[in-house]
């Protein structure tokens, strides 16, 4: 049997919708060693969080969008705790549904060397009532957040009520629709999966899933390739930053990392949600592109300082206790004179969001 469930949907739309899998995520990190054959090893740290698009869910409410998640979930020990988390911090399921005899997928993610390796069980959800159709139910919002994965497979299957139909809609009524993707494990990288992107606003892969598919050999070059597609391409490229080429505007920004002192370098998953989560945020106040590009660098480079990619996303608390220790110390003037824009924002409760216009939300350059 297949339940919807959730909290009742708020009578103003959300800022931000959200598709995807949720996992039931099992983090350990501090392993001395990757273990061999047939050996068992203590790791120093472990820890449990919704994770896959509950990074991304979570990310945003801790920023104070008015977060509505679409996806599906098992009732069993891992989907009864996703659920409660997500609604615990805020998350907006009632376009969710919860399928009985179900295993929610679960990932393990084991921390080692300042990279990871995860290990997987995921099988089809129940047939029923889908994703699809729990976000047929949805208004359009100030925001959607799509997988250009999932966005090709609607397309390839042309079923009713398709995810591309939605986002169609939903972009002609003013919503900026933000596209990422996952990683290709076939290694074909498929150039047409990017057709999706003819109904997005940003695009923003990481180096690897740009390079993938433009067949470049540079972030910077694969996000000029991709801007011929999309208004707004941002590229991350981990400790090198972000790669930002707005084609409507005509401007190429360069935004570098945030630096982490080592020590502090905890776990880097879900770093990448988060940047989605603040460049949302940053697009939706109508900031403009280096700000966005900046503040979403600084939530990812808090992100990592803490365990799984759902718990250690920062709220504003976060952010304006780094930024009062940057702005209080002359130890590196250079980002004190880069997150200066910081001493213009109410950091003790989420900064207001602008309310949104008649006709839309185009993007500023």
């Amino acid at each position: 049997m297949t339940q919807q469930d959730g909290n009742p949907s708020p009578h103003r739309p959300a800022d931000v919708v959200l598709t995807g899998t949720v996992f039931w995520d099992l983090v350990m990190t501090g392993l001395p060693r990757i273990p061999g054959n047939g050996e068992e090893i203590r790791v120093q740290r472990m820890a449990t969080a919704p994770g896959g698009v509950a990074n991304l869910a979570i990310a945003s409410a801790r920023l104070g969008l008015r977060t509505a998640l679409v996806t599906e979930m098992g009732r069993d020990m891992a989907g009864r705790f996703c659920w409660s988390t997500l609604e615990q911090e805020g998350v907006d399921l009632s376009a969710s549904r919860i399928h009985e005899g179900w295993t929610t997928p679960v990932t393990v993610s084991m921390t080692h060397d300042g990279d990871r390796r995860m290990v997987t069980h995921q099988t089809p959800p129940p047939a029923g009532p889908t994703t699809d159709d729990g976000l047929a139910t949805v208004p359009s919002p100030r925001a959607a957040l799509i997988d250009l994965d999932q966005l090709h497979s609607a397309d390839q299957t042309r079923s009713s009520g398709r995810l591309s139909d939605w986002v169609r809609h939903a972009h002609d009524a003013g919503t900026v629709v933000l596209a990422d993707i996952g990683f290709d494990e076939t290694g074909r990288w498929d150039p047409a999966v990017l057709d999706g992107l003819r109904h997005c606003d940003l695009f923003t892969p990481n180096a690897t899933e740009a390079m993938g598919f433009t067949r470049t050999a540079t972030a910077r070059d694969a996000a000029r390739a991709l801007a011929a597609r999309v208004p707004l391409v941002v590229v991350t490229d981990g400790l090198d930053g972000a790669w930002a080429v707005d084609s409507s505007a005509g401007t190429e920004i360069h935004a570098a990392a945030v630096p982490v002192p080592p020590d502090e370098v905890v776990d880097a998953t879900g770093a990448g949600d988060v940047f989605d989560a603040a460049l949302v945020w940053g697009t939706l106040a109508g900031w403009p592109l280096d700000r966005r590009l900046d503040l979403a660098c600084l939530c990812s480079s808090l992100a990592v300082r803490g365990l799984t990619g759902s718990m250690g996303a920062p709220g504003w608390a976060e952010v304006g206790a780094w930024w009062r220790g940057i702005a209080g110390s002359a130890a590196d003037p250079d980002l004190a004179d880069r997150f200066a824009f910081l001493d213009e924002c109410e950091l003790d409760a989420p900064p207001r969001l602008p309310a949104p216009t008649s006709i839309g939300w185009n993007l500023p350059a």
